[in-house]
């Protein structure tokens, strides 16, 4: 295997083998030196402990399947390491003893701390829970650039250590990644108790807030003001993940690429699209994203043009509302993310509703889907580099879709086409010209390469979308990961819990490497693919032995 790194079997965060894996991983991502760099003093007393050793040992806790305490982190550098791998590390000092234990314990903290302050971007007081008075009278002054700045670092950090975990596999590993991804949110339990508006305090932890199952799950009223159902205070976790095509061979293994923490519900469409950018100018090539309808509802110029200005191709559900007609321009009418004539019959437009609302059967719902593509626009360019894009009428060109009166020339070419039985009183543009140029932002809310409510559309959706969700509950599993678990983590803050959560993610991205290898080796990747039964009940299982 040219580049990359072969994956321990983790029996013990102790070996040597599990020790070199996780000092090879930190060590490639360089955070550790930019980190030093930015910690360091010119004065006071020299630390006994340094950065690396640090990510180190919490790296190899995530991948042992331990939590995440400091304490843990202590014993496993002071009393777990060969002496071989102390000296690697730098860690000087003993800890046989309670007193001589909690000196090395501070360091530890104490170096962790100070690493946060360089990278935490909020103002909040968090050790406990406050009065609200005192919370506010506590809150650290900094300047919006300087927020700005550690923000940065901190999502630049969190970046080059997921990275790292993913150049694992060497390029003969990813060669054949598309670049198609899966984008979501998933909440991020947090060690707090919430804020108490009858006491009058603040939560242990304020860079949360309350999740709730609800709409966009932000802590808001509901209908006729009516508070939603809150679950518990935590953060959201914008995760985007690696996707194959619909029915393909596992060729490489689909693995985290980025995260960014916030409240939930706040910024999806920011954080979504700070991690593709990231992607972008990492290299990773952009394919088709699957977003679920928290994504959909965002401002076009805030998610939509964006993705599509990197490259991606969304691909979306709508809502109930949000079916049917969506924009139009020159004549050109948009049905549910696609141009067509704007003559195509309103049982057609309205195929996708009429199902939702259970008018139609499943049965005539597809074949007024599939009748849609002979009423789809042609492209005849595009989209250009301003994302532009010309289309043509259906009823032209040398093999017309459509049989229309307006288009006299092509009649003879469309016999036994699809009759155009009312075409428009006044003729716009797109049933006059031979061609049509539609600007990016028409209909960019809900714009999408391919055909809403198809067989393709629905697979690559249900592909993606399932990535993800499967990303998240994986990185779950109590017996791994445990994201879902806060008393894992319970250094408080978004920046301590940034750190945490990508180290899990790495934790996790190696597991799937070690999988994906493992099922390669047995030849069983195409096996893989081959579509799950989905029956889970069988009357076979009751019939009396013959």
């Amino acid at each position: 295997m040219s580049g990359g790194r072969a994956v321990p079997a983790f029996t013990s965060a102790t070996t040597d083998e599990a020790i070199s894996f996780c000092v090879g991983v930190i060590d490639s991502s360089g955070v550790a030196d930019e980190l030093e760099a930015l910690i360091k003093k010119r004065t006071g007393r020299r630390r006994h402990l340094n950065v690396r050793s640090l990510l180190v040992a919490l790296l190899a806790l995530a991948v042992d399947g331990r939590a995440l305490h400091l304490k843990a982190a202590t014993k496993l550098l002071f009393l777990g390491l060969p002496p071989t791998w102390r000296e690697d590390l730098g860690v000087v000092g003993e800890a046989l003893g309670r007193k001589p234990f909690l000196a090395r314990y501070r360091q530890v903290r104490y170096l962790f701390h100070l690493v946060l302050s360089a990278v935490d971007p909020s103002v909040e007081a968090k050790d406990r829970v406050l009065p609200l008075v005192e919370a506010e009278a506590r809150r650290k002054e900094l300047s919006p650039e300087e927020v700005a700045c550690r923000q940065e670092r901190l999502e630049r950090f969190m970046g080059d250590l997921l990275e790292a975990s993913v150049k694992v596999c060497p390029a003969e590993e990813l060669a054949g990644y598309d670049g198609s991804v899966g984008l979501d949110a998933t909440p991020v339990p947090l060690w707090s108790r919430g804020p108490s508006k009858p006491a009058g305090t603040s939560a242990s932890d304020p860079d949360g807030g309350w999740y709730v199952r609800e709409g966009d799950h932000r802590d808001r009223p509901g209908p006729e003001g009516k508070a939603l159902r809150k679950i518990y205070w935590a953060l959201d976790a914008h995760i985007v993940t690696m996707g194959r095509p619909p029915g393909a061979p596992p060729t490489w293994p689909n693995l985290a690429f980025g995260v960014l923490l916030d409240k939930p519900g706040h910024g999806p469409a920011r954080n979504g699209v700070k991690l593709l950018a990231q992607l972008r100018r990492r290299g990773w090539p952009a394919g088709y994203l699957g977003a679920d309808r928290g994504y959909t509802q965002c401002l076009a110029e805030d998610f939509h043009l964006p993705v599509r200005a990197l490259g991606y191709s969304l691909v979306m559900d709508y809502k109930v509302g949000e079916l049917g007609r969506q924009a139009s321009d020159q004549g050109a009418v948009m049905v549910e993310g696609a141009f067509y004539c704007p003559a195509m019959p309103e049982e057609l437009v309205n195929a996708s509703a009429d199902k939702r609302a259970g008018r139609t059967d499943e049965v005539t719902s597809r074949s007024r889907t599939a009748a849609r593509a002979k009423w789809r626009l042609v492209r005849k360019e595009g989209p250009d580099q301003d994302g532009y894009e010309r289309f043509s009428c259906p009823a032209q060109g040398q093999r017309p879709h459509l049989c229309c009166p307006l288009r006299p020339g092509a009649a003879e070419r469309a016999l036994g086409e699809v009759p155009v039985l009312s075409p428009p009183e006044l003729p716009p543009k797109v049933c006059t010209q031979s061609a049509i140029t539609l600007a990016p932002d028409v209909g960019a809310r809900y714009r999408q390469d391919l055909a809403f409510g198809t067989e393709s559309w629905a697979r690559t959706y249900a592909t993606y979308r399932n990535t993800i969700e499967g990303l998240n509950g994986f990185v779950k599993d109590p017996a791994h990961e445990a994201l879902a678990e806060p008393g894992r983590r319970r250094v408080r803050g978004v920046a301590a819990q940034s750190l945490f959560v990508t180290l899990l993610l790495m934790a996790a991205n190696f597991r799937k490497v070690a999988t994906f290898r493992h099922m390669v080796a047995e030849g069983r990747a195409d096996k893989v693919a081959e579509r799950a039964r989905r029956r889970r009940v069988s009357l076979s299982g009751y019939r009396p032995p013959p």
